[in-house]
């Protein structure tokens, strides 16, 4: 009967765990012995938004790419240079636009490419400008600034409200003189309105003692 020694038992081991994960590498994208052709971009970003090398790139929603390379500029601003890799058998567009998407909700970041309209298409070392990400903190500094304001207006409306009541409050009584003379001028003019609609020759009468007053003065 065959024995197997423990040092021969070991070896095999390693050996079937080296084969696993060579082929967990290969089967995950990281290193392909059929090295396809294809061209590099570059595409220029204000903010990365947690990009990393060898996240996918897609066109119109098909992976045709990677990440290659990302550096930092400093001049003349401060922004995120990305390195991606194409396959030859994909074409961008020149009029392209680039952006940073999200695999689910919480999935990994990935470069999307949306195909513009122009007939000509980049070639090795031509550049993109990405569009800049959602950035949730800054929505939220503006919403805690919208706050800020509604709340000051609200403090604001309510002060004015206090001045008027304290202002129709000390002057109630003049107010209510005015209103009181108000209606009694409103009164006294509907009952005159009444009494001539009654008399009208009290009219007459009033104005032959004009013109008779008129006389005596001349």
């Amino acid at each position: 009967m065959l024995r197997i020694s423990n040092e021969l038992k070991t070896g095999l081991m390693v050996i079937v765990c080296f084969a696993v994960l060579l082929w967990l590498v290969v089967k995950t994208g990281d290193v392909s012995f059929n090295q396809k052709k294809g061209y590099e971009i570059k595409i220029r970003f204000n903010f990365a938004s947690g990009i990393e090398e060898n996240a996918p790139v897609r066109l119109t929603g098909v992976e045709v790419g990677k990440v290659k390379k990302i550096e930092l500029e400093y001049l003349p601003q401060t922004k995120a240079l990305l390195t991606v890799w194409i396959d030859e058998k994909a074409k961008v567009r020149k009029d392209s636009q680039v952006y940073i998407n999200t695999l689910g909700l919480m999935g990994e970041k990935y470069i999307e490419i949306t195909s513009g309209e122009s007939s000509e298409f980049l070639k090795n070392g031509d550049e993109l400008v990405g569009e800049d990400p959602f950035q949730m903190e800054k929505l939220l500094k503006k919403g805690e600034a919208i706050a800020q304001k509604i709340e000051e207006t609200l403090t604001d409306v309510r002060t004015l409200a206090q001045n008027a009541n304290g202002i129709i409050s000390d002057n109630k009584a003049g107010i209510n003189r005015i209103v009181g003379n108000l209606e009694e001028t409103s009164k006294n003019f509907t009952e005159f309105s009444d009494d001539i609609k009654r008399h009208p020759w009290k009219l007459l009468m009033k104005g032959k003692e004009d013109e008779g007053g008129g006389d005596k003065k001349k």
